[in-house]
């Protein structure tokens, strides 16, 4: 059994203040793609509550990006009808971090984002409530590419990409624990992730007559080798989400207030296809995931700490790579920081 190593990141949620809420989180994979649209939940909340701002950082190590994130809903809040608004900017190094340490080597990779959602979107009721909205997300990397059948002055190269996400999404709370994500969309792609990794180095030598010594130069790149392709696609994610109950520390309730000082566990449920010229793909996975109360934000919210991934990618082999179940499962960590 192979087990590779690849981190994922949760997510801030946000909520409204209730004691019966249910804490709503924004996932991403390790691409960054996002899994589950992030909403907060409300119960039994009063109208004319002031709108929520709530500002995150966010630590990726799957695709090694640091973001800024900016959510905000509307201004004095009323359950029954209201709108967010967030917005968000990333960076990472396209080559990774290993080549910004090691050779001083960085490809800058940026993408700005926004999403609007609508609560409810079309129906609530005591046992079930939605939400939906669209997202747009601008891509723009810069990638280091090596071509071996070329001559040797022109076998690195660089590309910059630039690729634009659309996306649409329907979301429900069912029975007051349980969430449904449904997104699909069309993104500009690459076949970068794609490729084979190379690292390279180019010596020069230097002679000093003097003192009859050889003095080598080295110099290390990283870089992708292969045929470098975009391409149209077509996500599509379905996930289940068991969510966490949120306690107001505030309730005069003593239970309640030990409540809120406890870490409670749920987990997510997604598959994730993306179809293209290419052959399509397909990832499952399993989150569990730690929440706590955050008293320094709004009553009733819970924000994840800790979390574990658990992911199968192209579980029925549809790349005929013939590699076992066990062969494809890759666990990741999981954590967030607030401001």
């Amino acid at each position: 059994m192979k087990i590779k190593c690849k981190v994922f990141y949760l997510a801030i949620p946000f909520a409204i203040m209730s004691s019966q809420l249910k804490a709503q989180i924004l996932l991403e994979d390790k691409n960054g793609d996002q899994i589950a649209n992030n909403a907060p939940i409300y119960a039994n909340t009063g109208s004319g509550v002031p709108g929520i701002n709530l500002s995150l950082i966010k630590l990726n190590t799957g695709d090694q990006s640091l973001g800024f994130n900016y959510i905000t809903t509307t201004k004095n809040f009323n359950p029954s009808n209201y709108r967010i608004n967030e917005f968000g900017i990333k960076a990472r190094p396209t080559e990774g971090y290993a080549a910004v340490f090691s050779n001083g080597q960085f490809s800058p990779g940026i993408r700005a984002s926004y999403s609007y959602t609508k609560v409810p979107l079309l129906k609530t009721s005591s046992n079930y409530t939605d939400w939906g909205g669209f997202s747009v997300n601008y891509d723009i990397d810069r990638y280091a590419l090596f071509r071996r059948d070329t001559v040797f002055a022109n076998q690195f190269s660089t590309k910059t990409f630039r690729g634009i996400n659309l996306g649409l999404n329907y979301n429900a709370l069912i029975n007051s624990i349980w969430i449904l994500n449904f997104k699909v969309g069309y993104s500009r792609r690459n076949n970068y992730d794609d490729l084979n990794s190379i690292d390279a180095e180019d010596y020069n030598i230097i002679n000093d007559p003097a003192s009859r010594l050889v003095r080598q130069i080295i110099r290390k790149r990283t870089a992708k080798e292969g045929i470098f392709k975009e391409f149209d696609a077509y996500p599509f994610i379905l996930a289940f989400t068991k969510a966490t109950s949120s306690d107001d520390p505030s309730d005069p309730d003593p239970v309640v207030k030990a409540n809120s000082k406890k870490l409670k566990i749920g987990y997510t449920v997604y598959f994730k296809n993306l179809a293209s010229e290419q052959l399509p793909k397909s990832d499952m996975g399993l989150i569990f995931f730690l929440t706590q109360q955050d008293n320094k934000q709004n009553k009733g919210v819970r924000t994840p700490v800790f979390g574990l991934n658990i992911q199968a990618s192209d579980p029925f082999d549809v790349e005929k790579q013939k590699n076992s179940l066990l062969d494809k499962i890759t666990v990741g960590f999981t954590s967030i920081f607030s401001l």
